[in-house]
């Protein structure tokens, strides 16, 4: 019996851990990764950490995931990164249990010990949740293990380690798959094939696109999601020390816009972290944000900001729309990320070097083009992102100032969602498993966890009532 795995994201990762603990070395397990092994990475910048941020590392995560890569944020909630419980209740799992199994997985694979649970400061977490109610906020409380990008690649070094020696799974980086096909065959782009009794394709957000287009060729349903489009905003870490540092490390806002009703949240919150640039694809580049250690060691914090936006027809095409406000913002920072002054936002005004130079907030991202985001950006987000900013600086004193920079464009660009049945099966080709962010069934590393071990619980299902 033969398992093909594509993605060594966590969704695969978890996944083969699960195949691997029911069949140890019985049943033949593979991972294909595009992205490079964890001892062939080097880094550009020639840093003492690898943050799978800096160009061109960052276009190929490799094994452990792009999540794992950079912040290495752990979310252990249910409500965090898709419809988890409904999912787990549906595969006659529970939610926490599952959630309890990804945590103790990753520290006993040397993931930190230290643990950011809000629950534990009674008085501090009582007063802002006061403060957010008083000002139409929702605060999302979430217990948060931080991995760290020093601290990524023993994680996953142990891992990987694990699976081969414990269940003789192996792991094969630097290996684009060009399709795959019904009959569980997988083709290879330098050449070759290789068929097997059932297939995971989990190949997160940067494959998106290609599952996309093989699931249309092979008559395999998917849906369209909602986009997530905003800017990074970075602040002085001083202004998001007391909430960062004593409630909770990536503080989740929820802010409903008054002029259009929008739904906009906070996302990827780097205390005392960077803010970095990402090639999405040729010609369209973005930002996003990035923490090396627990400590942190910039002056400064950032977050995302971004706005859910639904399409419906005729454009329902999320991506596509989201892509098409990407390419533009980059043409106009000459394929470098646009930053700009909150305050030259407010008042209209393009910012130029001269007044970043003087600005109390310094970037921390080197490679940008000053320039006025109003120009790329429709007039109802640009709305939507004032608005918010101006609520949120009600909880957190400081982010409405004119020295805030925000930088352009940051989406979270949607996968379509596969069709699948309850154990993430295709409903339309057997033996054919999704899982994670790529497929569209997750958001984020504890999520995608959670869709991979869902997905080989269906296989060990399937397996089992065949022996």
């Amino acid at each position: 019996m033969k398992i093909g795995i594509v993605g060594a994201g966590s969704a695969g990762l978890f996944a083969a851990n699960e195949l691997g603990k029911t069949f140890g070395s019985d049943v033949k397990i593979k991972i294909f990764d595009a992205g490079p092994n964890i001892d062939d990475r080097t880094c550009p910048q020639k840093s003492e950490y690898e943050c799978a941020q800096c160009d061109p590392c960052r276009i190929m995560s490799g094994v452990g995931g792009a999540g794992a890569w950079s912040s290495g944020i752990l979310n252990l909630n249910k409500n965090i990164g898709g419809n988890l419980e409904d999912l787990c209740s549906k595969a006659n799992l529970d939610i926490n249990e599952i959630m309890n199994q990804i945590d103790n997985f990753f520290v006993a694979n040397g993931a930190p010990n230290d643990i950011f649970d809000p629950y534990n400061n009674g008085g501090d977490l009582k007063q802002l949740k006061r403060k957010c109610a008083a000002n139409d906020i929702r605060f999302i409380p979430i217990k948060q293990r931080l991995l760290g990008s020093k601290n990524t690649p023993k994680v996953i070094k142990s891992i990987v380690h694990q699976l081969g020696t414990d269940y003789d799974i192996e792991i094969i980086p630097n290996t684009r798959i060009s399709t795959f096909s019904k009959d569980k065959t997988l083709t290879f782009e330098k050449g070759g094939k290789e068929q097997f009794d059932f297939l995971l394709i989990a190949p997160g957000r940067w494959g998106m696109l290609w599952l996309a287009n093989i699931c249309q060729k092979l008559d395999i349903k998917t849906y369209y999601e909602p986009l997530d489009i905003g800017v990074r905003v970075e602040v002085s870490s001083i202004i998001m020390e007391d909430i960062c540092e004593n409630i909770q490390r990536d503080p989740k806002f929820h802010i409903i816009t008054p002029k259009y009703n929008d739904f906009i949240r906070t996302f990827c919150v780097n205390h005392k972290g960077y803010v970095v640039k990402e090639n999405y694809e040729e010609n369209i580049v973005g930002v996003n944000g990035h923490q090396i250690s627990l400590n942190g060691e910039s002056e400064t914090s950032n977050f995302a900001f971004l706005i859910r936006q639904h399409l419906t027809a005729p454009l329902e095409d999320t991506t596509e729309y989201g892509r098409s406000i990407a390419k533009q913002t980059s043409i106009l920072g000459g394929y470098k990320p646009l930053v700009q002054t909150l305050g030259d936002l407010r008042d209209g005004h393009r910012s130029r070097q001269s007044l970043i130079d003087r600005n109390p907030v310094q970037p921390s991202l080197n490679d940008y083009t000053p320039g006025d985001i109003s120009m790329a950006y429709p007039y109802r987000f640009i709305t939507d992102i004032l608005e918010g900013l101006e609520i949120l600086d009600n909880v957190i004193p400081g982010v409405n100032n004119n020295s805030t920079l925000i930088y352009a464009p940051e989406f979270k660009r949607s996968a379509k969602k596969v069709d699948v049945n309850k154990y993430l099966e295709s409903k339309q080709v057997e033996n054919i498993f999704f899982a994670g962010d790529g497929a569209g069934l997750s958001r984020g590393i504890v999520a995608a966890a959670t869709t991979g071990i869902i997905a080989a619980k269906g296989i060990i299902n399937k397996i089992t009532n065949t022996m």
